[in-house]
């Protein structure tokens, strides 16, 4: 598991080459005895009391004269400010990345002073963009279509709330770059920051790592889930840190432990030297740092929001209960034990590439995790930018739209919705007239082909799936609600998972069929997505209205006329 190590001269050099907090304040601040790192945390002169202040180890707070001190052993080679309510981080000319950290450049027993400056902003109502899986490698035209694409859509749906004086700011829960592709593209983390900069990101940019955005050419040792991460940490700073906006305290973690073991038969790209495994945990120094910045948030009907990569709590079957933790057993009970006196937790988190919402509510036998929501966020890349560079809609693993998560925070209300890249907000399902799909199984002869090389895929061209429509809610959850009837007549509606046809016709298809690769393991069995809705017309030619609710009462609605073909841009 990662280690922090105590930084040699050559590595803290090398970690200087970044956009961090250079500021230099003018008040008057001197070290205490033991510190070896201090300084002030200000707004345009004036010093801010009770700002606290990490170096990832030890936690403190400014005085009244806004100085902070720290006895460190510069374990993690930076020091870092959790933003106060009511504040924002200063960024750089186009730089979105907050500056709230600084890199520590002296030997762990030389006393240096680092300072922060910050500017007043009213936060108390704010919205979060929530992010992951952008997966830029600088293949498959991937940074064209995240610039002319996810960009454009991203800022035609927050100019509502910007033009309305409503800050609005992202939080990425990692997979930016590609670990596979860093040296066979010749791009990597740091070259993904400065693709934020070259396409004008329109919010501040809070990221955490995910497991791709380690350094695969790291041998693997003891240290290599910490040397891994050391372009991360040149390019973003801290793995691990919080901040404040408005009356929520955000914290972002890396669980992500990087192993890189050497394995023969492992698919490695040019300059990777092991197999680029790791596991889901977190290490000691994270939980021990968290233990002591939750102990800063003193009001404890303040509610936690936390970004981390992969998801920590998830169904065990996707359709319902029970719900399991993914962090390793031995953690499990601290880590839930250290929010308890915390009503509301909301987990941000990614790595799945689909949506999902799990409450812990819904599992009565852990009321430990009552507490807790997770929602899992579809990637921005869909299918690492596969089905848009085949021609395709931007669609995920299991067939759910690529987008983001939109978080709008009143106070301390907490909404959400899913946001598709290609479709507005109104827009959260799409139906599938069956017959159609069945159709198009049967006639089409490259569809054919996929089915005879991997039968166990489902074959929609059979007689059972006729007459039938299916509908795929993308952000479903348990506390949803759908409608459908035929001429004012209410259908039954059953949920099933299935297999959706437009991913295997814009992914699986081009994939296996045109770079010839029959031999897929990951093809032969069925990639089923538990958010299907089934219902049985009586007239295969009638008008179907869809009415899907959300958990906020908002209503979705769409009148399905049939026939409707089945193709790959089907709405």
């Amino acid at each position: 598991m990662k280690k922090i190590l105590t930084l040699t001269l050559s590595l803290i050099f090398t970690l200087t080459a970044t956009a961090q907090s250079t500021f230099v304040s003018s008040l008057a601040a001197k070290a205490s005895k033991g510190a070896t790192v201090y300084g002030t945390v200000e707004c345009n002169g004036t010093p801010i009391e009770g700002v606290v202040v990490s170096d990832g180890v030890e936690v403190v707070k400014t005085d009244k004269k806004g100085v902070y001190n720290i006895a460190s052993q510069k374990q993690t080679g930076y020091v870092f400010i959790s933003i106060p309510s009511g504040y924002e981080a200063m960024t750089e000319g186009a730089d979105v990345v907050p500056q709230l950290w600084a890199v520590l450049t002296a030997e762990p027993q030389t006393v240096e002073r680092h300072d922060f400056n910050l500017k007043k902003v009213d936060n108390d109502n704010h919205v979060i963009v929530a992010v992951a899986d952008i997966h830029l490698a600088n293949k498959l035209n991937d940074v064209a279509t995240f610039t002319n694409s996810f960009i454009p859509s991203l800022k035609a749906e927050i100019e509502q709330y910007k033009s309305a004086g409503i800050p609005v700011y992202t939080l990425c829960m990692g997979d930016s770059s590609f670990d596979t592709y860093w040296y066979d593209y010749l791009y990597d983390i740091t070259d993904f920051r400065k693709t934020l900069q070259d396409v004008a990101y329109p919010t501040q940019f809070f990221n955490t790592m995910g497991n791709h955005d380690n350094d695969g050419a790291t041998p693997c040792d003891e240290n290599t889930d910490w040397n891994a991460s050391a372009k991360y940490r040149k390019a973003f700073g801290p793995t691990y840190y919080s901040f404040n906006l408005g009356r929520i305290h955000y914290i972002m973690l890396d669980d992500q432990i990087y192993h890189n073991e050497p394995r023969p038969d492992a698919k490695m790209g040019k300059g990777i030297v092991g197999s680029r495994n790791h596991t889901t945990a977190l290490t000691r120094a994270q939980l021990d740092w968290l233990a002591k910045d939750l102990a800063t948030v003193t009001d404890k009907n303040t509610p936690i929001v936390i970004g981390v990569h992969s998801p920590i709590f998830r169904y065990k079957d996707y359709m319902y209960a029970p719900v399991e933790c993914r962090l390793p057993a031995e953690q499990r009970d601290e880590f839930v034990a250290l929010f308890k006196e915390f009503p509301t937790v909301h987990i941000l988190s990614g790595h799945t590439h689909r949506n999902r919402c799990c409450y812990g509510r819904d599992d009565a036998a852990q009321p430990d995790i009552a507490n807790f929501t997770e929602h899992t966020v579809a990637a921005v890349s869909g299918t690492r930018w596969h089905t848009s560079a085949f021609g395709g809609p931007q669609i995920a693993v299991t067939g759910e739209p690529a987008g983001c998560k939109i978080f709008k925070i009143a106070d301390r209300d907490i909404k959400w919705y899913f946001k598709a890249t290609e479709f507005s907000a109104d827009t959260q399902f799409r139906c599938f007239d069956m017959n159609g799909v069945s159709d198009f199984y049967r006639t089409s002869g490259q569809m054919r082909v996929f089915l005879d090389h991997f039968p166990k895929r489902t074959d929609y061209s059979k007689d059972k799936f006729r007459d039938k429509v299916m509908i795929h809610v993308w952000d479903w959850a348990n506390d949803w609600t759908i409608e459908v009837t035929e001429n004012g007549t209410p259908l039954e509606v059953t949920r099933q998972k299935a297999e959706n046809p437009q991913y295997v016709l814009s992914y699986e298809i081009p994939k296996r069929l045109w770079m010839f690769n029959l031999n897929s393991a990951s093809s032969r069995k069925k990639i089923r997505h538990p958010h299907m809705f089934h219902v049985s017309p009586v007239s295969p030619t009638s008008t179907l209205e869809v009415t899907v609710t959300d958990c906020f009462g908002n209503k979705y609605h769409q009148t399905m006329e049939r026939p409707k073909p089945f193709h790959l841009h089907m709405k």
